[in-house]
């Protein structure tokens, strides 16, 4: 069975602010094609939850073309996947959360 993901509103900015950078970066396509990388990330989490752990119960799993990490936890009981970031890797790494 999937699990149901959901995000904090950290990650919710932490999306918004990437989407709207790259469009008006790059442009609009482009900060599509951001954030379908990212949708495409969710949809392996659904499926396979647990990737590189990193802290405690903190997990990340990388974006395929973006530099982005998504950091999430795991609720087995409840089949919950909370994403608490979605951290630009170039960032200083004093930043991460």
């Amino acid at each position: 069975m999937a699990y149901k993901i959901i995000t904090n509103s950290d990650a919710n900015r932490d999306i918004s602010n990437s989407f709207e950078y790259y469009q008006k970066i790059a442009g609009r396509k482009v900060a599509e094609y951001f954030f379908r990388d990212f949708e495409n990330a969710l949809s392996k989490l659904k499926k396979v939850t647990y990737y590189k752990k990193i802290h405690n119960d903190f997990h990340r799993l990388p974006l395929k073309t973006f530099p982005f990490i998504i950091i999430y936890k795991v609720d087995k009981e409840n089949e919950i996947i909370k994403i608490f970031r979605v951290f630009h890797t170039s960032q200083n790494p004093e930043k991460y959360p």
